[in-house]
């Protein structure tokens, strides 16, 4: 017992330093929210508003019996709408309303998100600590992974996404399962994986994903072999012709880029020649073909023992045990989803499918850093790059370590060939399904473009968020780097100095924050008998379309103020029928068209036979057709400030 506790005590004094490190980098990292703990939120107003929905409406929802948290009324009334296909966050939802009950929604959620940065530091340090047993290493894996650039942009306002600790502790407990056997690894990873589907969809097809990266690469069985070809006379006359083949397609494709292009006339057709991208894809296929001429690959089996075999696929079945039990609830309800016809993706084409990360985003700088976010936001901006779901920018630390991390061997840890290989594939998924430089699609279709025909992993539709499998990889392969140094690298003062550059190149304090009120108005409408609110202008949306209406998503924040349903509303994934089912409605119809700029004839029609119990008009934005239709309605007053008026249908 003695030596227990004193084990205990000991593990407490080696972790504590970069525990308390951690938190004060969550803290510096996000000032000033810790000031603004109870009347503010990370990001511009958008996005961020319908997770402070999600915490309301979990408490709501235990608060009331019979209701279903994956099913609501309270948007999109009378109707509702389903929220399995939304990033409902039901995990920390839950958490929200039972440990963090005691203070607002606000400051749960912002108390949620200083949580998940500290998390997401300290299981990426747990995990290279169970790789290399190496202190600095596993911190300067837990800055590089905690506070990367791929979190500086979704903290402005997808909450979800933030919490990114489920993946180095799926990759820790695979780890052991595959490596040491244990079953309790194999369970626990099923349990994370269970629990991330409560958490962020996207996540849960990286988890997936990497598993079965992980799996294979560490199996081993299966590689690549190139050797030259014969070059007979017909091979050499054929590979000749595909590359002469290529530099004509390139010709043209520059002379449709400098041209603008044609339309070519054969016979009764007519060929549209006005993008480059079909002629680049054709000079591509010659390269290949030509490529393919000069070298042969052969896939190469090498042999391993039954024994791997039979543990990597007692891993594989475990985690799929325990996910499918932990996530028994969110299955049925997506079932149920399906088989009602309610399933909303997006539906795109292979030129218009969301791009992935530009090959030269990694040589955009930090475009959130304090001092050089203009220089980052100007390059962004000047290449019409995105710069939230577009994020390259790994660092110069990073990218030093791992360049040097490359000329070692698998002697020095087996496990950098493992993790090269998860890099690698993270890499090219988040490059997207074609290859675009400087905003110019080369024509190069890569194999993501796949993905949009595998049922639910294309609604993980934006490539670029793969970006954080590529920054898992390399804080591992980093942390290796660092444990494994040698000479002046090894020196601790050095390392350290290191550390400190990684978090100064990442670091993007202070961030913009969205300030809230609470309106009287809206107080003295809570205190109103139940019934539908329609905010006018009125207007709905979802993070597929681009709505109708009006699109100011404050008003999910205020419908936590005022607790009543929100006629209309915004949501991951809108009702397919939502824009059709409100046209048809009377009043709800009229307010839509003319909040979204179209005419209305429909005429004079009996308020009360309205969705809307009460509106409420905000006066800066009304238009001149939705203020005369609105005096018209038969309406009472109820409530007023010195922006809206909030009126009861009679």
């Amino acid at each position: 017992m003695y030596r227990n506790v004193a084990l205990a005590h000991a593990c407490v004094r080696e972790h504590a330093g970069p525990a308390v490190l951690f938190a004060a980098l969550a803290v510096g990292w996000t000032w000033p929210l810790v000031l603004h703990l109870r009347d503010a939120v990370p990001g511009g107003p958008g996005d961020n508003y319908s997770f402070l929905w999600n915490l309301w409406w979990m408490r709501h929802v235990l608060a009331t019996p019979g209701l279903s948290y994956f099913h609501t009324t309270y948007l999109f009334y009378p109707f509702g709408t389903p929220i399995t296909n939304h990033p409902h966050t039901a995990l920390p939802a839950l958490v929200a309303a039972t440990l963090l009950a005691p203070v607002s929604i606000v400051t749960a959620q912002n108390l949620l998100l200083l949580a998940y940065l500290f998390g997401n530091m300290a299981i990426m340090y747990a995990l290279v600590w169970d790789l290399t047993r190496h202190t600095r290493a596993a911190v300067l894996a837990g800055v590089l992974f905690g506070i990367s650039p791929y979190l500086a942009s979704h903290l402005l306002g997808h909450f979800d996404l933030i919490a990114v600790w489920p993946l180095p502790a799926f990759a820790l407990l695979v780890r052991r399962a595959v490596q040491g056997g244990s079953k309790r690894s194999a369970i626990g990873a099923g349990v994370v994986l269970a629990a991330t589907a409560y958490i962020a969809y996207y996540y849960v097809v990286y988890l997936c994903f990497f598993l079965a990266v992980y799996l294979l690469a560490w199996l081993d069985a299966v590689g690549v072999r190139w050797s030259s070809r014969m070059q007979m006379p017909l091979t050499r006359r054929f590979r000749r012709g595909l590359m002469a083949a290529a530099v004509l397609f390139a010709t043209i494709a520059l002379w449709i880029v400098i041209t603008g292009g044609t339309a070519v006339r054969l016979g009764r057709f007519v060929v549209s020649a006005y993008t480059p991208q079909n002629v680049l894809t054709a000079m591509w296929i010659c390269v290949l073909g030509s490529v393919l001429c000069t070298w042969r690959p052969a896939i190469v089996h090498r042999g391993i023992a039954g024994e791997q075999v039979r543990r990597a696929a007692g891993v594989a079945a475990w985690v799929a045990a325990m996910f499918a039990v932990g996530a028994a609830p969110l299955l049925w309800q997506a079932a149920r989803l399906v088989g009602r016809g309610e399933y909303v993706t997006q539906a795109y084409q292979w030129r218009s499918a969301p791009r992935g990360v530009d090959l030269i985003a990694p040589l955009l700088g930090p475009p959130f850093h304090p001092l050089l976010q203009a220089v980052g936001f100007d390059a962004y901006t000047f290449t019409h790059l995105n710069r939230i779901e577009g994020i390259g920018w790994i660092g110069i630390v990073p990218a030093l370590l791992f360049f040097r991390a490359r000329v070692w061997n698998a002697h020095v840890s087996p496990d950098l060939r493992i993790w090269r290989t998860v890099a690698a594939a993270f890499a090219v998924w988040a490059l997207g399904p074609f290859l675009t430089v400087a905003d110019f699609d080369t024509g190069l279709k890569l194999p993501v473009i796949l993905l949009r025909y595998v049922p639910f992993v294309a609604n993980a539709r934006m490539p670029g968020r793969a970006m954080i499998g590529v920054f898992m990889a390399l804080a591992v392969i980093s942390g290796v780097a660092f444990s494994a140094a040698q000479g002046w690298l090894r020196r601790p003062a050095f390392q350290w100095l290191l550390i400190g550059l990684l978090a100064f190149e990442f670091w993007d304090a202070p961030i913009p924050l969205t300030l809230l009120d609470r309106p009287a108005a809206y107080q003295e409408l809570a205190a109103e008998p139940p019934g539908g609110v329609c905010e006018v202008p009125f207007g709905i949306g979802d993070g597929l379309s681009g709505g109708l209406g009006s699109q100011e998503r404050r008003v999910l924040y205020y419908a936590t103020v005022h607790e009543h349903p929100l006629v209309g509303g915004y949501i991951g994934r809108m009702p397919a029928d939502a824009a059709q089912r409100y046209e048809d409605m009377p009043v709800v119809g009229a307010l839509l068209r003319l909040s979204d700029g179209r005419p209305d004839s429909s005429g004079p029609t009996d308020a009360r036979r309205s969705s809307c119990r009460y509106v409420v008009v905000n006066r800066p934005r009304m238009s001149a057709g939705l203020r005369a239709y609105v005096q018209q309605l038969p309406l009472e007053l109820v409530a007023a400030d010195e922006e809206r008026d909030i009126y009861r249908v009679r």
